[in-house]
Order: structure tokens, then C-alpha cells, then sequence
């Protein structure tokens, strides 16, 4: 039980240690509009931030308050291997601060994903067990696996790390419209 303590706390420690560099170096204002954002980020197993980027909101017609903060701030995040990018307004007056989401863009790695694709991958990674030391390296739709009707199914393989010991998790997913359902069947 100490050593599930252990590791909850050490996993807890890396994020902060993440998201405090991040924003290291940078204005107060713009640290708390990043780890804000960071905050706001979905909560998705295997997600990792790779960078932030706070840019300048262009002028608006008309008045202009002095005493707000106004900012667009930019989180790049990646799942195994997948890259995107989150965009979020932050406005900040005094210590209050606003962060309002703006969208996602995707990388250019998750353009060769089609949306079934994606969501079998994410429904995959949702099944596999939580663990805080279990590091989700790489995803795969197994392409020959591929078949088109009513519904589509398609083989997904998660591959992960636990303790320099690798194992690919292999599911079976079957999307219909929006539906998607995704079965573990089995472990290599």
C-alpha cells in the first residue's frame, strides 16, 4: 500500500514539476494563464504537455481596459504519439483569472487518423488499467483489420512501459455512428 502512495505522489510531483516549467522565466501574468490552461486540459490517461506558447490578443475596436490582461495561450499536448494543439482565451484581473477554451487543433501526425480511428483509439486508452508508473508509449490501427459496412471494426494496439517492461495491449473496437465499443482481447 506505501509503495501505491509512493508512486500516486511521485506521478503527482512530475506534473507540477511539468506544468512549473512551463511557465518558468515567464510574467505572473502569463504563468497563471498557462497553468490555468494546463488545468483546463482534458483529464485523458497517457496525455502529456510538450510546450506552451502565450501570444498577444489583437487590439479590439472600440475602448480598451487597461486594468485586464487579455492573452491567448496555446498548449501543445501529445497521446501516444498524436500531437495537438489547445487554444484558450485567459483574461486576468487582478488575481482572478478567466480561461475560456477555444478549440483544439490537431498536429500533423493526427491528420492521417480518421475520426472512427480516433475514437477507437481513445475509447482503447480508456480501458487500459490506471496506473501511475504505467507510461502509454505509442497507439496503432491495425490497418488490414480495417473493414467498412454498418458498422466499422478495426484492431487497435496499445503499446506500454512499466518499469523498462513493454506489453501491447490488442483491442477489438466497433464504431456505429456514435456509438463506439471497444473489447480487451488480449495482452503481448
Amino acid at each position: 500500500m506505501r509503495s501505491i502512495w509512493y508512486l500516486l505522489l511521485g506521478s503527482a510531483m512530475s506534473l507540477l514539476k511539468v506544468e512549473a516549467s512551463l511557465a518558468q522565466g515567464r510574467p505572473a501574468e502569463d504563468r497563471a494563464c498557462i497553468l490555468s490552461s494546463v488545468g483546463k486540459l482534458p483529464n485523458t490517461a497517457g496525455l502529456k504537455v510538450e510546450g506552451s506558447r502565450v501570444l498577444p490578443q489583437s487590439q479590439s475596436q472600440g475602448q480598451r481596459n487597461p486594468d485586464l490582461y487579455n492573452v491567448k495561450v496555446e498548449i501543445d499536448v501529445s497521446i501516444v504519439g498524436e500531437r495537438a494543439t489547445y487554444l484558450f482565451n485567459c483574461i486576468r484581473k487582478g488575481q482572478l483569472t478567466l480561461i475560456q477554451p477555444m478549440g483544439r487543433s490537431p498536429g500533423a501526425d493526427v491528420h492521417g487518423l480518421s475520426d472512427e480511428d480516433q475514437a477507437c483509439i481513445t475509447s482503447a486508452i480508456a480501458k487500459v488499467p490506471e496506473n501511475p508508473a504505467v507510461k502509454i508509449e505509442r497507439s496503432r490501427v491495425l490497418a488490414q483489420s480495417r473493414v467498412q459496412g454498418p458498422a466499422y471494426k478495426v484492431m487497435v494496439e496499445i503499446d506500454v512501459s512499466l518499469a523498462g517492461q513493454s506489453s501491447t495491449y490488442v483491442f477489438n473496437c466497433i464504431r456505429n455512428g456514435g456509438l463506439t465499443v471497444v473489447q480487451q482481447v488480449g495482452i503481448r
